[in-house]
């Protein structure tokens, strides 16, 4: 069985690049991209400061098809919920063929009391 039969999580990444157009306190207002596609979505680490009231910040590994392109400046969506991007997708390749076999890439959440998820 191949990887790729396994990854069947319905997932959206919004692709954002620069559009050369600025609000009102010139920030560039990203243009964004739709990409659907298919992954395995696992929570890798949880947790809860202290001294931060009830706010949470869990760290997730995205896998996706072998040819996907995703960038820190991306946004996730899967399973309900939104993910912004903790640096680069990284292209795994099988070191024995030297062909590609998925991607990976390291997702945040950050949720607070008033998070229904």
């Amino acid at each position: 069985m191949s990887l790729a039969t396994l990854l069947n999580n319905p997932v959206q990444i919004i692709r954002r690049s620069e559009s050369g157009s600025v609000d009102e306190y010139g920030n560039d207002i990203p243009d964004e991209m739709l990409v659907e596609t298919v992954c395995e979505l696992q929570q890798t680490r949880r947790d809860e400061q202290d001294d931060q009231g009830e706010t949470s910040e869990t760290t997730w590994l995205l896998i996706l098809p072998a040819g996907t392109e995703i960038r820190t400046g991306d946004q996730v969506t899967a399973d309900g919920m939104v993910f912004e991007l903790a640096g680069d997708g990284w292209a795994a390749r099988n070191p024995r063929t030297g062909v590609q076999s998925h991607v990976e890439a390291t997702l945040k959440k950050t949720s607070g009391t008033e998070d229904a998820s």
